[in-house]
């Protein structure tokens, strides 16, 4: 028996399918409405839970052009309109109006997913079932309903409307959507659920690229490099592309209505450390010795590694960069656990490995010496989960730079770069940069004439004002809503305007192409809120380039 179902009055709310051509037997229809009654979602009733919660709320907020208006506060308008955010952290909770009940499209659920052939998701378990792990050979994700969702700019206006709804709404006249592109196979099809890999990618119990918990993060990866090692899980895994860092983008206007991330959340953008051991030791033990005003700055649960430089290219001093081999050497990316006091100047700082070092220094030359040196290193993935609740925010601080955030549950700005797999630059003779993503469906690619033949042209990153190649603000950022990416389209003026962040340019390069590293890193600091890095080419890979599946 079938039935046809517009409508469901569920504790006094009406939730309506967008699909009105019910498909199911009363029996599927009613575990999809218990599992909405008790907010219980689960694998088996997944598209009926969420298309009975559809709203038809659409939410918009207005951003300022650079050009016009250098702010980066927005206008909430249509059903945004007067509801508040805040972040949270794991002590204090923020005002977030979103996640009252009566807007289902912000809420979201931790998911194990797999991927079909063409790159979609779908769920394998969920938080609750039995079957559902945030360790182990399993990707995690963060779920919600899929949405739709526009990137309009009035260029005569001096504005750009972010919009999103839980439905396409053709019968509106003053919003034209598109579905979120996470949410769309190959073939057109929109999915109702939208997952996004929660943390950023390390290594498997499987020796795979995963997005689990408490992963030591995978660095020293390149664009090249992610097209060899996530496919390794399947045809169609091939690393998260530049529509994750959209994702947040597109969330933080419409909830905390801003260009600038970093005024909601620095992230990991100002932990970037370096100590010589404070006490040289012969013996072997499992601490680093750092100082009291040292351990001050050093946070329980964060990664450090142990070792020491090489020669500088002069052979006159110490290169302490930690694309240096020998400054893991002693300890590779591994946590805090405890600090004690050692004496009364000095604590021990204990770390997470079996195999105890002493804090000898290491002749380099006969002239040069290196001292044993502890550096900080990305956070292990997880570290956002003590965030109350469902709520957006960073664990202990919001603000200090020292710590990742989390929005809508997906985790962000660990420490490390991310790059985006779909997404590549060619430089341009005057120094702007081409665009080019990679659409569903079609192979990635290194090769630039198969990029420019099979890739989608987005847009132009342009020059710096003084045509040299330099580094510039970013004022504006344009999305393009047929791949979900995004490119800085506009010149700004500082860390407190626009969007608030910095482009590398690379330089004076004329050709070439680069991948797409987003994000920030330990050490750049109000930089990095939605910085975008040009410098390193396809196959370059750095402490701390990171990626995500």
């Amino acid at each position: 028996m079938t039935t046809t179902i517009k409508q469901a009055n569920i504790k006094g709310t009406v939730y309506t399918l967008e699909d009105t051509e019910a498909r199911k037997d009363i029996s599927t229809l009613k575990a999809a409405i218990h599992d909405v009654l008790n907010n219980t979602p689960r694998v088996e009733t997944i598209k009926d839970f969420y298309n009975f919660k559809r709203t038809g709320k659409v939410y918009r907020t207005r951003i300022w052009l650079f050009a016009t208006n250098p702010t980066s506060t927005g206008t909430k308008l249509l059903d945004n309109a007067g509801l508040e955010f805040t972040p949270s952290t794991d002590t204090v909770e923020g005002k977030d109006d979103y996640l009252n009940g009566q807007h289902p499209l912000f809420e979201w659920v931790n998911c194990n997913y797999k991927r079909n052939d063409d790159g979609s998701p779908y769920p394998t378990a969920i938080e609750g079932d039995e079957n559902f792990s945030f360790t182990g050979n399993v990707d995690v994700g963060a779920m919600q309903m899929s949405f739709y969702y526009d990137f309009q700019v009035n260029q005569d206006e001096g504005y750009a409307d972010v919009t999103i709804s839980d439905m396409r709404n053709p019968l509106r006249t003053d919003v034209q959507l598109k579905p979120w592109s996470e949410c769309v196979t190959a073939d057109g099809e929109v999915l109702p659920w939208c997952i996004g890999s929660k943390y950023y990618a390390s290594i498997g119990d499987d020796g795979f690229l995963r997005s689990v918990k408490d992963g030591k993060p995978e660095t020293f990866t390149s664009y090249n490099k992610m097209m060899t090692e996530f496919p390794k899980k399947g045809k169609g895994h091939h690393g998260a592309g530049a529509e994750h860092m959209t994702f947040q983008f597109i969330f933080n206007v419409i909830k905390g209505a801003t260009k600038d991330s970093q005024s909601l959340y620095k992230g990991c953008t100002n932990y970037n450390l370096q100590y010589s051991a404070s006490v040289v030791r012969n013996t072997k033990e499992t601490y680093f010795p750092v100082t009291n005003a040292q351990a001050n700055n050093l946070i329980i649960g964060s990664s450090v590694s142990v070792g020491y430089g090489q020669l500088n290219d002069a052979k006159t001093g110490v290169n302490l960069d930690r694309g240096v081999t020998n400054l893991h050497k002693y300890a590779k990316v591994v946590r805090i656990l405890k600090i004690e006091a050692l004496d009364a100047n000095n604590k021990a700082v204990y770390l997470d490995v079996d195999t105890g070092f002493d804090t000898t220094p290491v002749a380099l030359s006969d002239s040069v010496t290196a001292n044993i040196t502890l550096s900080t290193m990305p956070w292990y993935s997880g570290a956002t989960d003590v965030v109350i609740g469902k709520h957006d925010g960073s664990p202990v601080s919001n603000t200090s730079g020292k710590y990742p955030y989390r929005v809508q549950g997906r985790e962000y700005r660990n420490g490390a770069y991310e790059i985006a797999s779909d997404t590549v630059m060619f430089f341009q003779s005057d120094y702007s940069k081409d665009v080019y993503v990679c659409p569903k469906g079609v192979a990635r690619s290194s090769d630039e004439a198969t990029i420019k033949k099979t890739y989608t042209k987005i847009g132009n990153i342009p020059a710096s004002i003084d045509g040299k190649g330099s580094d510039w603000w970013i004022g504006d950022l344009t999305i393009d809503t047929s791949t979900g990416a995004w490119f800085p389209s506009a010149i700004g003026a500082s860390d407190k305007q626009g969007i608030a962040s910095r482009l590398y340019a690379g330089g004076t390069s004329t050709s070439g192409t680069r991948e797409y590293l987003q994000g920030g890193d330990l050490g750049c600091g109000s930089n990095a809120g939605f910085p975008l890095y040009c410098w390193d080419w396809l196959d370059w890979a750095r402490w701390h380039f990171g990626c995500r599946d």
